[in-house]
């Protein structure tokens, strides 16, 4: 089959730039999900893409450390979607948290609000209105 087939004016394109827990089983292990957060940062160029994922990937060597019963959520696998229209290799960040303590889940679901985290995307050049956050709780 023919690419050309398979684009259209609305296909996009995402570049895993993370394995996270949604696609390492193993690293879930018998761990129950009971809410899940998806996440999008949109950065304005390409050097608050690379800033980003950075961030995201030296966050995700921390939490690996963590021992099994400490770790209360985890990053699920991060993307990059270019944006066609931005000039400067801007795009979108998007990846998911899974929550695996009810408790914690609710306590810290918003964080991404507060103020260690503004100053953090303030840091990499995303704005709050760069960042979109949704929550689900598992059935």
């Amino acid at each position: 089959m023919h690419s050309a087939l398979l684009e259209s004016p609305d296909t996009q394109v995402r570049y895993r730039v993370m394995t996270g827990e949604d696609d390492d089983r193993a690293r879930r292990g018998a761990k129950k999900i009971v809410g899940r957060s998806e996440v999008s940062l949109y950065c304005k160029d390409a050097a608050t893409v690379e800033k980003t994922v950075e961030a995201l990937r030296l966050s995700d060597a921390e939490l690996v450390k963590r021992p099994d019963a400490d770790k209360k959520y985890d990053w699920q696998s991060v993307f990059v979607q270019p944006d066609s229209d931005s000039a400067d290799g801007g795009g979108k960040i998007l990846f998911g948290v899974a929550w695996y303590d009810e408790e914690y889940f609710a306590e810290k679901s918003q964080v991404y609000g507060d103020k260690m985290h503004s100053h953090m995307f303030g840091n990499l050049g995303i704005t709050e209105k760069d960042v979109t956050v949704s929550h689900w709780r598992a059935a």
